[in-house]
């Protein structure tokens, strides 16, 4: 699917300067259409603004988000849509030297339908062949498409949230030997900070690519253990056919990639409008763009036909380890590290059902390691079948053994901007308080929707007025904040870790608050509770600057503990405690003690409820405070 970037520079520059040299001689009929064009202000109609990709800006001008200059005709075609719809139509009447050479082949979708907007008989233009379009886009049954929304990966900053891409289904039953179509930061970075760094500034290019869904299924659901959801949409083959033809017009194409806006849910809206230009989604985004909301812009529109869940192969394995006591789990560990021999199940005096389920975890466990290519196909393969082969002489499973219930859909969690207003005191001292957060998601924000475990913020900020003193302060000015903790067990082991940087208002040594630059990073473990919740441990080291520390700059390590309790569907609570000690540029330590409570009242509104405990080398203090959140 591909297209030769090479062979693409040169028929660009001949076509050039082909059309240069024939422009005195263009024929009537040319010169006719692109007069209708004009008079019908074809330019000015939301489908070309779709194939374009225009977007309005502040001033009220258009202006397409792709950057690559190959994509438009016309040198002034970015921000000219009638200069780049004539040089456009005028390019299809210019004669192709070679086979594939010939615009029609480069932009099927703008070709189609500029000819059946302006009625253009196919005999009126030069003859021509595509025939490296024409067979990769016969090799794509395109019947009808669906949006796929891969939940969140936990420990991976590039997909913390969660992300969007299509399929494109043809007749077959099987949609996994369906097409998907993705589009993604072409980014190899790890580091938290770098990512969101790059991300926020668009330093990345984004790329479109089309590869089977089989592919994106093993990356996700079997690789990074993401459940999936997949959204089929009301399109008709004709609309789904468009839609393609866009898709290839955008091969190779490269976009600047921004975290917030312009990423890869944003982008897919396009490809949903060029095949039904009437939905105006792309329109209905806001200052930030992020994956569920753009599901949610999705189903809002009305164009979603049915909603289907993929548990991942983790959530898989992890529901068949549920259903096991501690004895069980290892026994189908060390059957999948070959460490037992499943014969030797037989032996055990756990009953048939038991030894079932642990042949079943086994197996799943296996099909995991030679993912993570752990083991090779043919050492595989034989502890495979080796398990299904004492598995099968167990007979069949009751029908409703391994059902996964079903978590709330990703567009049903609370929107991602939060306000908070309230208030509380601080030794004593009453306030009132402010908070903004742009995006995302925190730790004690409800789970529902979102990825347990998981906070990701940018730009958090709060503001505090002190009513005795009428004093203003800034309490938190984060530029961004991430912290990833999920359960390690027998099978999975991840790392629990966090980076926030910005602004804090902390008590220095002699106790009075002053305003710090910081910077914190850290990781440690995390497990499940006996409750269903989770409980960390992490080691962190702490960078505080500022005129009232000691050196102005100092260092310290430290550490965070707590436990994240999802006690009722509407109540969540975290008890942790967090502890430093400045060794360097000051000789100041901190441990604080904290209790925070959610109670969540509708999708987009809750409470907290914070009580806090702080010593700072000789001095407490204790502070209290009640905010009421909400989303939009």
């Amino acid at each position: 699917m591909l297209l030769n970037l090479k062979a693409l520079a040169f028929f660009l520059a001949a076509l050039f300067a082909t059309a240069a040299m024939a422009s005195p001689a263009l024929s009537s009929t040319v010169d006719m259409l692109v007069s209708k064009a004009n008079d019908l202000q074809l330019h000015e109609e939301r489908d070309w603004e779709v194939l374009l990709h225009y977007a309005k800006t502040l001033t009220g001008s258009y202006r397409s988000r792709i950057d690559d200059e190959r994509f438009f005709l016309s040198p002034q075609g970015r921000t000219d849509g009638k200069a780049e719809l004539e040089a456009t139509l005028r390019s299809f009447f210019v004669p192709a030297t070679r086979d594939g050479e010939h615009t029609a082949c480069r932009f099927p979708a703008r070709f189609e339908w500029l000819k059946a907007k302006l009625g253009i008989d196919a005999s009126q233009f030069p003859r021509f062949s595509c025939t490296e379009r024409d067979k990769a886009l016969d090799s794509v049954v395109a019947n009808s498409a669906v949006l796929v929304f891969p939940v969140g990966h936990i420990n991976s900053p590039a997909s913390m949230f969660g992300h969007t891409l299509l399929r494109i289904d043809g007749s077959s039953r099987s949609n996994l030997i369906s097409y998907a179509v993705n589009y993604s930061a072409n980014t190899t970075d790890t580091n938290g900070f770098i990512y969101a760094w790059k991300g926020l500034t668009g330093k990345y290019q984004g790329y479109f690519s089309m590869m089977p869904y089989y592919l994106k299924v093993k990356e996700y659901n079997d690789l990074e253990h993401r459940d999936m959801w997949e959204y089929k949409l009301k399109l008709s083959t004709a609309e789904v056919g468009r839609m393609l033809n866009h898709i290839w017009e955008l091969q190779n194409i490269h976009s600047s990639y921004y975290f917030l806006d312009e990423n890869c849910s944003y982008n897919l809206l396009f490809l949903i409008e060029a095949a039904r230009p009437q939905l105006h989604l792309a329109d209905k985004t806001g200052v930030f763009v992020l994956p569920t909301q753009t599901v949610q812009i999705v189903m809002e529109s009305g164009i979603v036909e049915s909603v289907h869940y993929r548990p991942s192969q983790g959530t898989k394995i992890r529901k068949i380890a549920s259903l096991l006591d501690q004895h069980g789990q290892r026994l189908a560990y060390d059957l999948a590290t070959s460490t037992a021999q499943a014969e030797g199940i037989k032996a055990d005096t756990i009953s048939d059902s038991e030894k079932m389920i642990i042949l079943e975890l086994a197996a799943e466990y296996a099909q995991v390691r030679f993912a993570r290519k752990e083991l090779d196909k043919d050492t595989y393969s034989k502890l495979y079948l080796t398990i299904l082969s004492e598995r099968s002489r167990l007979g069949t499973p009751l029908k409703d053994t391994y059902d996964i219930d079903v978590p709330p859909r990703p567009e049903t969690g609370h929107d991602t901007t939060k306000t908070a207003l309230g208030g509380g005191a601080r030794r004593g001292e009453m306030f009132a308080e402010v908070d903004l957060r742009p995006e995302f998601h925190g730790l004690l924000d409800p789970d529902q929707g979102y990825l347990r475990g998981a906070q990701i913020k940018f730009f958090d900020t709060a503001l505090r007025y002190f009513i005795p003193s009428e004093k203003i302060e800034i309490k938190t000015l984060h530029i961004v904040d991430i912290l990833s903790i999920t359960p390690r067990d027998m099978f999975f082991s991840p790392v629990s870790w966090k980076v926030n940087t910005g602004l804090d208002t902390e008590a220095m040594a002699n106790g009075t608050d002053y305003l710090i630059y910081r910077l914190n990073t850290g990781g440690g473990f995390s497990y499940a509770s006996p409750l269903g919740g989770i409980i960390y441990g992490l080691g962190e080291f702490d960078m505080n600057a500022g005129e009232k520390i000691r050196g102005k700059v100092t260092i310290g390590p430290g550490f965070s503990m707590g436990d994240v309790e999802q006690i009722t569907e509407w109540w969540k609570s975290h008890l942790y405690a967090r502890g430093v000690w400045y060794e360097l540029g000051d000789d100041r330590y901190s441990l604080k003690g904290t209790v925070a409570q959610n109670f969540r009242l509708t999708r987009n509104n809750s409470l907290d409820l914070n009580y806090s405990e702080e010593y700072v080398n000789s001095h407490r203090i204790s502070e209290v405070s009640m905010l009421w959140n909400y989303y939009f």
